[in-house]
């Protein structure tokens, strides 16, 4: 039976690679029933319809547009959906120009609250105040998460991370309630650690960490500054969930100067493909499409920003040989 998937092809760059993705899963006989669904500020409501039906999203970027008074598409796409965690698995790609090339580390973050909940007014002329919303039963939530994800993927360590220096009651709830839930976890270990000195410490010796656990606004900018070590836009799929939904993103791809020039690097999306097939429990054609994109890769069919010098239908082609090889 056909998996059906609803596709968000976004904006720039993404219509080009998620065609891309299209025909690689046909190649690789992986059935999936798509339900193409642009995202804009009209159309929230279809597609969430569209993914309430099927569970299942597959996202290139979309235009996160500002209006005075209105979320980004996306942002207002998972507040609809109910989403609460987003997981970023950084692992490094052959040739993505990696600091780290053994970088191997999952960012676990709340999306449902926290600064980015949408609480703004304007105070008085020229002041504005933006509300940070911490609530326990979403600390809690987003905690076990960060240790069903450690121990899934066979993690030792799971690190907190806050300011509770400076927020000693919103951040000190966030981990306090993870530090209560860590304790039924005994075979994992725990630590905490300021949001500053966890930068500091990425940058220098990153190999330390395996699940971090953050809030909204701090996850945002920490599981950016991961992929970043860990080679960019190769290593920044983001799986985010809600209670009835998974979507599966690539979360960057403004490009203008690459559109319909057949320049644009597919692996991003093609990567957000592969936790797709391993969520469905399609893990044997997620190994094949796996080992058929780095054998391209190994073999020099590389994208200019992969230091290479192939087109993208030349990537989607020499993918889908391998496939076709076996």
């Amino acid at each position: 039976m056909a998996h059906a998937v609803t596709l968000i092809p976004g904006d720039w760059i993404g219509p080009e690679t998620c065609h891309v993705v299209q025909e690689v899963l046909a190649a690789a006989g992986v059935p999936i029933d798509w339900d193409v669904q642009p995202l804009t500020p009209t159309t929230v409501d279809k597609v969430a319809a569209s993914a309430r039906r099927t569970g299942l999203v597959l996202q290139a970027r979309v235009d996160a547009m500002r209006a005075s008074g209105r979320l980004p598409p996306t942002v207002e796409l998972r507040k609809r959906l109910g989403v609460w965690a987003g997981v970023r698995p950084v692992h490094a790609l052959p040739h993505s120009g990696a600091r780290f090339p053994d970088l191997d580390i999952y960012v676990v973050r709340e999306t449902s609250e926290d600064i980015y909940a949408g609480y703004e007014h304007e105070v008085t002329q020229g002041v504005y105040e933006a509300i940070k919303i911490t609530t326990e039963a979403a600390c809690e939530r987003i905690a076990r998460w960060a240790f069903y994800v450690a121990r899934k993927h066979g993690r030792k360590k799971v690190t907190i991370v806050h300011k509770s220096n400076i927020m000693k009651r919103s951040d000190g709830l966030f981990l306090h309630t993870a530090q209560r839930v860590a304790a039924e976890f005994p075979d994992i270990l725990t630590e905490e650690v300021i949001v500053d000195a966890l930068c500091m410490k990425l940058v220098t010796r990153p190999q330390q960490f395996d699940v971090i656990l953050t809030g909204n606004l701090f996850g945002d900018i920490v599981s950016d500054l991961v992929s970043g070590l860990a080679g960019g836009i190769t290593a920044s799929t983001t799986l985010s969930y809600g209670d009835e939904v998974a979507i599966f993103s690539n979360p960057h791809g403004r490009a203008e100067g690459l559109v319909g020039k057949d320049l644009a690097n597919p692996v991003p999306m093609l990567q957000a493909a592969l936790y797709l097939l391993r969520h469905i429990g399609l893990s044997e054609e997620q190994h094949r499409l796996e080992g058929a994109i780095l054998g391209a890769l190994h073999d020099g069919v590389r994208t200019r920003d992969m230091d290479g010098a192939a087109s993208t239908s030349q990537v989607r082609d020499a993918v889908i040989a391998r496939l076709r090889a076996g």
